[in-house]
């Protein structure tokens, strides 16, 4: 019996010598009862998981294709950056390309395979490229189209319907005034003769021009057109409407401009008219207002304004005008045309409108934009807008060019005394029927690329 109770207590003293031990060693290891360590280690754990980045399953990618230049380009990736700090949820991908035709072929091929990105940023002329191809999206309810400048929104759809969200205007015409020489734009051409006529004779001798036309291009002549209340084309149809009333009182305008009372100088080039103007040696001249930094960079002290009336009328004069749009590939569903169109939500919003005044040479392309501070506050801004709003749409090039072939060439026989006004209107119509169906050999384009195919579809944008 007492050798028995002896090895009870013997197996109870191993017992708590290992139970000691133990303690011990978990004390070691950090794993001790008093040992704060592990709460701390897992509250760690659990603010990490709670700040980690949104699980890639969770996030929608887009892909953005664009051809922008280079300070448009820039400022489309920081507008990128910003979307997608606000928009952790979405990752858009962009691809550039050197020009828009690369552009449209590749994803004409890429859509028709069911395939290609979501988004094209573009200019408007890939309407007539790419709607009668069936590989873009109709713009149902992304924009309103009643607050959109008229102008684009004349070329922004294709059978009755639209397939791109203009996003920034740009590539029109407008009044520059050096304001060191002229205190307030004239209103009318009647104005500018006015002003010419008054002219003080300069005393250094040397010529001095009130006002200077670039006659010999027809974007020049195209907006008194519209001036004198026609057009160039019917957008419905795309037919030609260059044989008017409007066309014949545009060309006697330039007769008595040039011919008649000779208050215009004739026969300079664009960029010796530019030269004057930097010069101080013309007053006033029309140009690009992509041009406006051009002249300020040097100093002139450049005021832009409307178009004067036009010389015996009552409407001023309608630069066509262009712009960059949206169009969203056919292929896009669900969660990425969601993602689509949050994103061009996003960049006519009034702060990314804003960051584009500040760093492009375009402008908004919405009409209710005019009332913020950054343009109404700018007299630069608000008179290029201004222009804007009256501008008509530029029509696609391959039929524009067709028309300034017509109007230059018969321009030139009517200013040469070879031919009268009102024949040369019904002629630059004739011509130009005549260049579009290819009966007549055609000039070059503008970039030197000479354009083969003059069948009717082709020139309207149409295909089988």
């Amino acid at each position: 019996m007492g050798k028995t109770i002896k090895i009870v207590l013997d197996l109870l003293a191993i017992l708590t010598a290992a139970s000691l031990l133990f303690l011990a060693g978990c004390s070691f290891f950090g794993w001790g009862p008093e040992d704060e360590s592990l709460e701390i280690v897992v509250e760690e754990e659990s603010d990490t998981i709670e700040e980690e980045i949104i699980p890639s399953s969770t996030i929608t990618t887009i892909t953005l294709w664009d051809y922008l230049e280079p300070k448009e380009r820039m400022t489309l990736m920081e507008s990128l950056d910003h979307f997608m700090v606000a928009n952790e949820n979405i990752n858009i991908e962009t691809r550039h390309f050197r020009n828009q035709e690369e552009l449209e072929d590749q994803f004409e091929a890429a859509s028709l395979a069911g395939a290609g990105p979501q988004l094209l940023l573009l200019d408007l002329d890939g309407v007539y490229r790419l709607a009668p191809s069936n590989v873009v999206k109709e713009i149902v309810d992304e924009v309103d189209y009643a607050f959109v400048l008229n102008g684009l929104k004349e070329v922004s759809s294709h059978n009755g319907r639209n397939y791109i969200v203009p996003f920034r205007a740009y590539d029109f015409l407008t009044l520059f005034y050096n304001k060191d020489l002229v205190n307030r734009a004239p209103k009318d051409f009647q104005g500018i003769f006015t002003y010419i006529q008054e002219m003080e004779e300069p005393e250094n001798g040397e010529d001095q021009f009130g006002f200077l036309l670039n006659e010999g291009e027809a974007d020049w002549i195209i907006p008194f057109i519209g001036g004198y209340d026609g057009w160039i084309i019917d957008y419905t149809s795309n037919s030609l409407t260059l044989d008017s009333k409007a066309m014949q009182k545009t060309l006697e305008f330039l007769d008595y401009s040039y011919n008649q009372s000779g208050l215009l100088q004739g026969g300079l080039e664009y960029g010796e008219i530019k030269e004057l103007f930097k010069s101080g040696a013309a007053h006033m001249i029309i140009d690009y207002y992509g041009t406006y930094d051009e002249y300020k960079e040097i100093g002139l002290n450049v005021m832009l304004a409307n178009i004067p009336r036009v010389w015996g009328g009552t409407k001023n004069p309608t630069p066509h005008i262009s712009g960059l749009g949206f169009m969203i590939n056919i292929n896009t569903y669900d969660e990425q045309l969601e993602a689509a169109r949050q994103f061009i939500s996003f960049m006519i919003s009034e702060g990314i409108q804003t960051d584009w005044n500040n760093n492009t040479s375009t402008l908004p392309v919405l009409t209710r934009l005019e009332q913020v501070d950054s343009i109404k506050d700018d007299p630069i801004l608000k008179a290029a807008f201004e222009q804007a709003k009256i501008c008509r749409g530029k029509p696609y090039d391959k039929v524009l060019t067709v028309i300034r072939n017509a109007i230059d060439d018969n321009v030139g026989s009517m200013l040469a005394g070879d031919i009268l006004p009102a024949e040369a209107a019904l002629k630059i119509q004739e011509d130009a029927i005549r260049l579009r169906s290819g009966i007549v050999p055609f000039e070059d384009t503008e970039d030197g690329e000479r354009v083969e195919d003059l069948s009717q579809d082709a020139l309207t944008g149409e295909t089988d």
